[in-house]
């Protein structure tokens, strides 16, 4: 039997079972002549029984056994002659209590850490899995496309005014790798915390204004109210772009065609709170948590192209400003990103005692 497999039971029973033998023993500790001090190796044995509780509570029994230890012997003194041979074997059982004690202790700690160790292993697992599924579904995409579209230039089946549009797919499927090879070159450098804040004014109103125009949306109508948005804010322009194009185009990318996605921003505290929302697919709710691990996409998002690095990114970049981001999604519904960003952004060095503003 390993502590494994008492995890499913209750805590209080073990440690309740433990205490009830620690009791029955002093019951026969009190009964036992004076010269035996057996019961008292007996409490050890019992310590040990502390390997398959879940806490680290043998040092609060190994205290009680020591007490109940000394207790026993005013039960049941000994001869005069005997005192000093039956006090040292009383301190020899208690050292011991104390030393299984120490094992057990030790041992928990290190089932604990092992525990951590393997699950940071699982989640690296994960992760590389992830990684190689994105390259093997958006890299072979592309370069099927680049390869059928050379075969046909090759073959000159096409009509001469048709290479042109072959060309540009070929260029696109391009452009989509090279996106790729970026993203997770971004991803890398964010996961290493190799990537550096540069702090400068940024017109955040201008510069979300600017992102929605770049932002593809055909099929999509994107409507804006940045009134109360500040004007300016402090922190990267680079970083900051990344958080509106991602947040913007991953509302794009998710919503129904002729669908609606809204951008909305505004000041409160000393925070610039820019919110993006859409009325498309919603994230299913036992995926929510996962979001924001690099290369995760959430089931129903496997008909889009993307890496799955975005928000992990996103993440990222507003922590490094010392704000805050919330998604808030109802499946079939949409979805919502909040995120709070101080209008004083600090520096890298810098560090901030005060939290963003609760996201309502």
């Amino acid at each position: 039997m390993s502590s494994g497999s008492t995890r499913d039971v209750p805590e209080w029973l073990i440690s309740g079972g433990i205490l009830t033998l620690i009791l029955v023993a002093f019951v026969f500790d009190i009964f036992t002549p004076p010269d035996d001090v057996t019961i008292c190796f007996i409490y050890s044995v019992i310590l040990a029984l502390g390997i398959f509780s879940r806490y680290r509570i043998a040092y609060w029994f190994a205290a009680l056994t020591t007490v109940l230890s000394m207790l026993g012997s005013l039960f049941s003194p000994p001869p005069d002659t005997a005192h000093v041979v039956f006090l040292a074997n009383r301190a020899i059982a208690i050292v011991s209590q104390w030393i299984i004690a120490f094992l057990v202790t030790n041992r928990k700690k290190t089932e604990a850490l092992m525990r951590a160790d393997l699950e940071e292993q699982k989640a690296n697992v994960e992760t590389s899995r992830r990684f190689l599924d994105v390259l093997s579904h958006e890299i072979g995409t592309s370069l099927t496309t680049i390869d059928g579209q050379a075969f046909l230039l090759k073959r000159g089946l096409m009509e001469s005014d048709r290479n042109l549009v072959r060309a540009d797919k070929i260029r696109n499927a391009v452009r989509h790798i090279q996106a790729i090879v970026q993203q997770v070159q971004l991803a890398s450098e964010v996961g290493e915390r190799t990537a550096e804040l540069h702090i400068d004014a940024v017109a955040l109103r201008a510069l979300v204004e600017d992102v929605v125009l770049d932002t593809n949306a055909e099929a999509v109508t994107i409507e804006t109210d940045l009134a109360t948005l500040p004007a300016t804010i402090s922190g990267d322009p680079d970083m900051l772009r990344q958080i509106i194009g991602n947040i913007l185009s991953n509302a794009v990318k998710f919503s129904h065609p002729n669908g609606m996605v809204s951008v909305n921003g505004e000041s409160r505290d000393g925070y610039a709170i820019l919110t993006v929302s859409d009325r498309g697919r919603g994230i299913p709710e036992d995926e929510k948590a996962k979001i924001f691990s690099p290369y995760y996409r959430a089931r129903n998002s496997r008909g889009s192209h993307g890496a799955g690095i975005g928000l992990y990114v996103v993440k990222q970049f507003v922590e490094t400003h010392g704000g805050t981001i919330r998604i808030d999604s109802t499946l079939g519904q949409g979805t919502a990103v909040t995120v709070s960003l101080p209008i004083m952004s600090p520096s890298k060095d810098d560090n901030r005692d005060e939290a963003a503003p609760p996201l309502h």
